[in-house]
């Protein structure tokens, strides 16, 4: 069993067009803590498509299109821009 490529994660990602979604998962990405794979796992989508994967972390991730509470106020923002902020670039 193997993850999908990382790069098609993140492009279906960047769908979404929500640069905090993107930086969530370059911060998560090959973590144990909650990223795509980390949802795909928890939630037996391991074998799902990539796109199904992918919804299943907006989900949690979002409540009515923004970022939920309790997501907003366990991150550093601008530490995960100034880590991840040129790659979310590439993306979006």
């Amino acid at each position: 069993m193997s993850n999908p490529p990382d790069d098609a994660l993140l492009t279906e990602l960047a769908t979404y067009q929500n640069r905090k979604l993107l930086l969530w998962q370059l911060a998560a990405d090959g973590r144990s803590f909650c990223g795509i794979q980390f949802m795909a796992r928890e939630r037996d989508l391991q074998n799902a498509s990539i796109d199904k994967q992918v919804q299943a972390l907006v989900d949690d991730m979002q409540s009515d299109g923004e970022i939920r509470a309790e997501y907003d106020a366990m991150a550093d923002w601008e530490a995960l821009e100034g880590n991840h902020g040129d790659i979310a670039d590439q993306y979006l």
